[in-house]
C-alpha cells in the first residue's frame, strides 16, 4: 500500500506533464513510456485488488486488440514488413495503463490540470512572437498540422468544463487557457484542425454536457462568434488566407481536371489530397475486402500514375491523406469497420454518460476531454492520416485510454 501511493503520485505528475510533453519533445513518446513501466508495476503491486471489468470496459479494450489484429492480418497476407505494424502496436502497448488506472487512485485533476498547462504554454509560444518580445521557444516547422490538432481539441475540451462548481478564479484560468490553446491553433494554421474544432464545438454545445444555463449558453454563442470573425477578419491569424488559398486549389484543380495537360499540372494542398482521394477510391476497387496491406499505397499509386490515370504530382506521397481512405486501402472494408468502431464505442460510451443526471462533476470533466480527442480525431481524420504517424497514433491511444482508465477508477466513489 505504501508504495502504490508514491506510484499513484509520480504517474499523476506524470499525466500532468504529459500533454506539455508532447509539445517540447519532438515525438513525446517518452512519458507514456513511462506511465507504461509504472503501470506494470502497479499490476504487479495491486494483483491481488479487485475490480469487475464491466461489459463496455471489455468492448473498449476489445476494440484497440481488434484494430491491431486486423493490421496485423492485412500486412501478413500482403507479405508485408513486420515494421509495419509498429504504429498500430501503440494500441496493444497502452493496454496496461488502462488496466492499471481503473483500480488505482491516480488523481483524477491531473489531466484537466496538465491540459490547462498545455494550453497555456502552447499559446504564449505562439502569440508571443507577434509581439516582438520573444522568439518561438518550440519550433514545429514539419509539424504544425499536428500542433493545431493538439491546441484545437485541448482548447475545446477546456472550454467545455467551464462550471459553476468552480470558483470565479479557476473558471477565470480555464478561459484563459482555453482561449490561448485555440488561437495556437489557428496560429499553426491546421485548416483541417479548424474544421474539428467547430464540429466539435457545435455537438458539445447541444450536448451541454455541464448544463449550462440558456444565459450561459447564448453567452457562449455569441462570443465563438464573435472570436471566430475576429480570427477570419485579423491578417495575422492568417485564417482568411489559409481559407482563400485552399478555395483556389479547389478551382485550379477543377480546370486542370478538364485540360487535356491536366495530368502533370501543379496540384496545391488541397488539390493533392483530391487527387490522391481518387487514386485511394481505384485501390479500394480493386482490393476491397482486406486491402493492399500496411504502407503500400505508394506502390500502388505509382501503377496508377505509370497508366495515366492519376497526376504524376503525388507520387511522393506515402499516404492518402484521410484515415478512413489509408484503411480502406491497407485494411478494406474490415478496417473500416474495426477503425469506426475503435472511434465510436468510446465516444458512445461518454455521450451515454454525459446525458445522466450529473452525480458527479469530476468524471464529467474527464468524459469531455476524452470525447473532445476522440471526436477531434474522427474529424480530423477525413482529411488527414492521424495513424499513419506514431506520434498521432500514440497521443491518441494512450489518452484515450488515461481518460477512460481515470474515469472507470473514480465513477462509483462519489
Amino acid at each position: 500500500m505504501f508504495m502504490t501511493i508514491y506510484l499513484d503520485r509520480l504517474i499523476s505528475f506524470l499525466i500532468f506533464i504529459g500533454f506539455s510533453f508532447f509539445l517540447i519533445v519532438p515525438k513525446g513518446g517518452g512519458v507514456i513510456l513511462a506511465i507504461l513501466f509504472l503501470s506494470i508495476i502497479g499490476l504487479f503491486l495491486n494483483r491481488n485488488t479487485k475490480k469487475d471489468i464491466e461489459k463496455w470496459e471489455k468492448l473498449f479494450l476489445i476494440g484497440y486488440i481488434v484494430y491491431f489484429l486486423i493490421v496485423l492480418f492485412s500486412n501478413f497476407i500482403s507479405h508485408g514488413d513486420l515494421r509495419d505494424i509498429d504504429t498500430a502496436s501503440r494500441f496493444i502497448l497502452v493496454i496496461p495503463i488502462y488496466l492499471y488506472l481503473r483500480k488505482s487512485n491516480v488523481n483524477h485533476k491531473s489531466i484537466e490540470y496538465g491540459a490547462l498547462l498545455f494550453c497555456i504554454m502552447l499559446g504564449i509560444n505562439f502569440i508571443l512572437p507577434y509581439f516582438h518580445v520573444v522568439e518561438q521557444f518550440f519550433q514545429f516547422s514539419k509539424d504544425l498540422g499536428i500542433i493545431s490538432l493538439y491546441g484545437a481539441l485541448i482548447g475545446v475540451g477546456s472550454l467545455f468544463i467551464l462550471s459553476k462548481n468552480n470558483s470565479l478564479s479557476y473558471n477565470f484560468i480555464i478561459l484563459f487557457g482555453a482561449l490561448l490553446g485555440i488561437s495556437a491553433s489557428i496560429l499553426a494554421g491546421g485548416r483541417g484542425s479548424w474544421i474539428a474544432a467547430f464540429l466539435t464545438t457545435i455537438i458539445f454545445f447541444f450536448l451541454n454536457p455541464l448544463r449550462w444555463s440558456k444565459f450561459e449558453k447564448s453567452l457562449f454563442f455569441y462570443f465563438i462568434i464573435i472570436f471566430s470573425l475576429m480570427g477570419y477578419l485579423i491578417p495575422e491569424t492568417g485564417v482568411k488566407h489559409r481559407i482563400d488559398q485552399g478555395l483556389e486549389d479547389i478551382l485550379m484543380y477543377d480546370e486542370n481536371r478538364l485540360s487535356e495537360t491536366g495530368a502533370g499540372q501543379a496540384l496545391g494542398s488541397v488539390g493533392a489530397r483530391l487527387e490522391m482521394w481518387r487514386s485511394a477510391l481505384y485501390i479500394f476497387k480493386q482490393n476491397p475486402i482486406f486491402g493492399v496491406g500496411e504502407g503500400n499505397f505508394k506502390e500502388k499509386n505509382t501503377e496508377l500514375i505509370n497508366k495515366g490515370l492519376i497526376n504524376s504530382k503525388t507520387i511522393e506521397f506515402l499516404h492518402p491523406h484521410s484515415e478512413y481512405l489509408s484503411t480502406l486501402v491497407e485494411q478494406g472494408l474490415v478496417g473500416l469497420c474495426a477503425l469506426l468502431f475503435l472511434f465510436l464505442n468510446p465516444l458512445i460510451k461518454c455521450y451515454k454518460e454525459l446525458k445522466l443526471e450529473p452525480r458527479n462533476p469530476n468524471s464529467n470533466v474527464l468524459l469531455v476531454f476524452t470525447a473532445s480527442l476522440i471526436l477531434h480525431f474522427l474529424f480530423y481524420s477525413f482529411t488527414n492520416g492521424v495513424f499513419d504517424h506514431q506520434n498521432t497514433t500514440l497521443f491518441f491511444a494512450a489518452y484515450v485510454v488515461i481518460g477512460m482508465g481515470l474515469f472507470s477508477s473514480i465513477k462509483d466513489k462519489f
